[in-house]
């Protein structure tokens, strides 16, 4: 665990910027296929950057009110707590708000920035695992990992093996990153590889959660986590999108928007 490198560069928001850079410049090189501007995408980029941290907070607090004494805590983002829903939502509402305004087509915009965004759930997991945050439940596993001393699973269970739950999203991240990218080859709709992005990612947390330790008060029915009933959706409207876009309801095809030759 190494919550901060080099003395004053915290791990988890070093991760996090490297995420957004390599998703800015995945996103301008998959544009090009679009004819999209570099600026175009740069400004749709910082959207994203924008409202994903607002989500990922206000999430956080909506779903934790009873934490912030005083209120005014609300604010100190560096302290921790952030939910990555909160972030997918509001960034892909603002994406929908800013592709109106310019009339680009959503799905298109979001076919060219998925990959870029499970990149970045790849990475920032392990800027997650070597915070400590996020961790998993106590195991036997092989795989089992002890945290040093003073590190929230060690506050909680004590000096015991927990799962590595910011690894397996971390891997799932990579494995989806490539899963899209090769799929696309056979994409011929708009909006197929967003929709596989919502499926694969809701069915990789859905799953990665049953290790992952939460407080109980964010346990529901059945014994699952409310991000496990999110996912539950996420996975609903990504087949959703795939259907409705393999029987041509979701507008032209995919290579009707891309450069020729």
């Amino acid at each position: 665990m190494l919550p901060v490198l080099f003395g004053f560069i915290k791990s988890y928001g070093l991760m996090l910027a490297i995420s957004f850079i390599l998703g800015m410049w995945l996103s301008i090189r998959r544009g090009k296929k679009f004819n999209l501007p570099a600026d175009t995408i740069v400004d749709l980029v910082f959207g994203v950057l924008v409202s994903s941290i607002l989500g990922v907070r206000f999430f956080f607090v909506l779903t934790h009110l009873g934490e912030f004494h005083p209120w005014y805590r609300v604010f100190f983002i560096w302290d921790g707590g952030l939910t990555l829903y909160g972030g997918i939502a509001l960034s892909t509402a603002t994406v929908w708000w800013m592709t109106r305004k310019r009339k680009i087509p959503f799905l298109v915009i979001a076919d060219i920035f998925s990959p870029g965004v499970i990149l970045g759930i790849g990475l920032t997991r392990l800027g997650c695992f070597m915070a400590g945050c996020c961790f998993g439940q106590p195991t036997d596993c092989a795989c089992g990992v002890v945290f040093p001393a003073g590190s929230p699973a060690v506050r909680l269970y004590g000096e015991v093996a927990v799962h590595p739950s910011q690894l397996y999203g971390s891997l799932g991240g990579w494995l989806i990153f490539g899963m899209l990218l090769f799929m696309e080859k056979w994409s011929s709709f708009r909006g197929a590889t967003f929709g596989r992005f919502l499926s694969l990612y809701g069915m990789s947390r859905f799953l990665v959660d049953f290790s992952r330790y939460y407080e109980p008060d964010q346990v529901m029915l059945f014994g699952w986590s409310n991000n496990q009933w999110i996912s539950i959706g996420m996975m609903f409207a990504g087949t959703l999108v795939l259907v409705l876009g393999s029987s041509g309801k979701l507008g032209q095809e995919w290579k009707m928007e891309k450069k020729n030759g």
